[in-house]
């Protein structure tokens, strides 16, 4: 019992002092809402209604992305909040923002989640619509699966 405890206790030091990302999504930051569709093993899997929130860093130069309560597969048997976090934005001629990044560990469940990379994520951010594609790599499986969101304010 004793070795348990200390095994638990070890385990509370150790999430307690995982750095925490630096992220700007707060309660008022603008929420989407659209669809998002995952390509799985040749299906494609399709929700509506996803939430995503997103937050500019103060120079304007990345963007916090906050998929909330999402599923990547059907049978997947919880939805998660993911955060990726210090995406690169360009402000464009007409006014929208360019976004794309490549090997970002995403966040979920309250730390890094490096079992699934962020790779070739492009997509564009106007003052109404987020759109984007990425691919969540899959490090142990060495698979990749293509997923792309579209929403409204």
């Amino acid at each position: 019992m004793k070795r348990y405890l200390i095994t638990l206790l070890g385990i509370i030091c150790l999430i307690c002092s995982c750095e925490k990302p630096e992220t700007t999504i707060t309660e008022g930051s603008p929420e989407f809402s659209g669809q998002m569709t995952v390509l799985y093993e040749g299906e494609e899997f399709l929700q509506n209604d996803i939430k995503i929130q997103v937050e500019f860093d103060q120079s304007k130069s990345t963007v916090d992305i906050m998929l909330k309560k999402v599923k990547f597969v059907p049978a997947m048997p919880v939805k998660l909040d993911i955060s990726i976090l210090k995406v690169p934005v360009t402000l464009q001629d007409d006014g929208s923002w360019k976004i794309s990044g490549d090997d970002i560990i995403p966040w979920a469940m309250g730390g890094p989640y490096d079992t699934y990379r962020v790779d070739d994520l492009k997509g564009t951010l106007t003052d109404t619509t987020c759109e984007f594609s990425l691919g969540f790599y899959n490090t142990k499986k060495q698979a990749n699966y293509p997923t792309s969101y579209s929403g409204v304010l």
